[in-house]
């Protein structure tokens, strides 16, 4: 579902990302690892269509994303710690400005129900906390019921509560079969959620990483990518 051929991007003389390659499954849920300026985001921009390689190719769905940009866009949804939300409208008022954009015609009474914010359809947005926030803009993400989920940092400066909601949500995805590309700095997030991912550091994939497996082996894992 998302295939990453020997992607570089370069910034003047800085390299982001150096050769990267992955293959990620239909279904799959997949973690991006690795330290801050490793090339996480800079990835996801490129998949999301935001940035352009500077060689290589990423394909959502066997569409590049490059060649073919809008078709691509019309496979994913993207969530980041930003919820992209206006917060003088309500929730049901950003979800239906959104769906415009999109042009689609979802079921958004059923989408805050999904997301557990059908009781506060009707509030404005600047209401709420931003653990709600983070699920409206899963809600938004989704309203064009794409394959492709790009979650990208997305439970930055959640507290434990939020992060737990959020989590709940995502899995709710999986089960419809959602591909989901994560990417985090926590353990059990990554663990919680996705079955592999790999470890970037200086924009070169320097390992994969089975995320089943046990826990000392993960701390010691997560351990030597913070070194």
């Amino acid at each position: 579902m998302i295939r990453v051929e020997e992607l570089s991007k370069r910034f003047n003389n800085f390299t982001a990302l150096d050769g990267i390659n992955l293959h990620i499954k239909s279904g799959e849920s997949f973690a991006l690892l690795g330290p801050n300026g490793a090339g996480k985001t800079t990835l996801i921009r490129i998949l999301s269509t935001l940035l352009k390689p500077t060689s290589g190719r990423a394909l959502l769905n066997n569409i590049d994303v490059t060649v073919e940009p809008e078709d691509a866009k019309r496979q994913i949804g993207v969530v980041s710690h930003n919820p992209y939300l206006y917060d003088e409208l309500t929730a049901l008022e950003n979800l239906e400005f959104y769906a415009g954009l999109y042009e689609s015609n979802p079921d958004i009474p059923e989408l805050l129900k999904l997301v557990n914010l059908d009781s506060r359809a009707h509030d404005p947005v600047g209401n709420f906390s931003r653990g709600m926030k983070q699920r409206l803009s899963i809600a938004r993400a989704i309203l064009h019921d794409p394959k492709i989920l790009l979650l990208d940092e997305p439970t930055s400066g959640l507290d434990h509560k939020s992060r737990n909601n959020f989590y709940t949500l995502v899995d709710r995805l999986k089960s419809r079969g959602k591909t989901i590309l994560l990417t985090t700095h926590y353990l059990e997030e990554a663990a919680g959620l996705c079955e592999n991912g790999v470890i970037l550091k200086k924009g070169v994939v320097t390992s994969s990483v089975d995320l089943k497996a046990p826990q000392p082996v993960l701390e010691k894992i997560f351990e030597d990518m913070g070194r």
